[in-house]
């Protein structure tokens, strides 16, 4: 009788492995990233940003742009512009002395309540490749924090390689998040001048980002959905 019950139990607890088991197929992803130095590279990774104030070598390889970079603004106050890291890197063939684009800037911008324009604080430009390569403007984060400011716009000049400045749009900072404007194209020796325009209705401290997508492909980015 005892060894009967024995065997039922051992079934039991059998059986109920069977129906908890779970099968796998499995499967696998390698991967390998080279990554390259800001030295030699070409298109869509040699472009970035850049002011003809701070880099002084740059002319003759990339329009006048930024020329305003670290201008005041009132009183003891003045613009300033903290680039992070160089991506796109080459010689000066006369000075020998090295000259960057950079990945970003962080900008700080001291203005009084009232109507300001900043022109040409910084730049944004393409050194080397054989193909144009496409820019969009995308609204990070905008400046609506607090209601201090009525207006806030991004204006965006492109500057050919003869120094001929054009008007090609706006990107308003108060806008939506995730906002995008075409900038259109760059050829190899062209850049972007940027200038800022605000409306102040009182004290206060706000910020902002604004990303720069470039592509070799002329197709808008897609923002990824979480």
């Amino acid at each position: 009788m005892d060894r009967r019950l024995l065997v039922l139990v051992v079934a039991v607890v059998a059986l109920i492995g069977v129906v908890n088991a779970t099968a796998f197929a499995y499967r696998w992803m390698t991967g390998t990233v080279d990554i390259s130095g800001p030295s030699g590279v070409t298109g869509a990774a040699c472009t970035g940003f850049y002011s003809i104030v701070d880099q002084p070598d740059i002319s003759g390889y990339l329009p006048r742009a930024g020329s305003n970079a670290g201008a005041p603004t009132y009183g003891g106050n003045s613009i300033t512009v903290e680039p992070s890291n160089p991506v796109c890197q080459w010689t000066n063939e006369t000075s020998n002395n090295p000259v960057q684009l950079y990945e970003s800037i962080d900008v700080s911008i001291p203005i009084t309540v009232g109507s300001w324009y900043i022109q040409d604080f910084y730049g944004f430009g393409y050194y080397s490749g054989s193909d144009p390569v496409y820019v969009w403007f995308r609204l990070e984060d905008d400046a609506t924090y607090g209601g201090y400011l009525t207006t806030a716009k991004l204006v965006i000049y492109k500057v050919d390689s003869s120094g001929t400045v054009t008007y090609v749009t706006e990107l308003d900072l108060l806008g939506s998040s995730g906002t995008y404007v075409s900038a259109g194209s760059l050829n190899p020796g062209e850049a972007f001048r940027l200038d800022l325009r605000f409306d102040a209705y009182s004290a206060g401290t706000v910020s902002f980002k604004v990303g720069v997508y470039v592509s070799q492909e002329n197709e808008a980015p897609v923002s990824p959905t979480p």
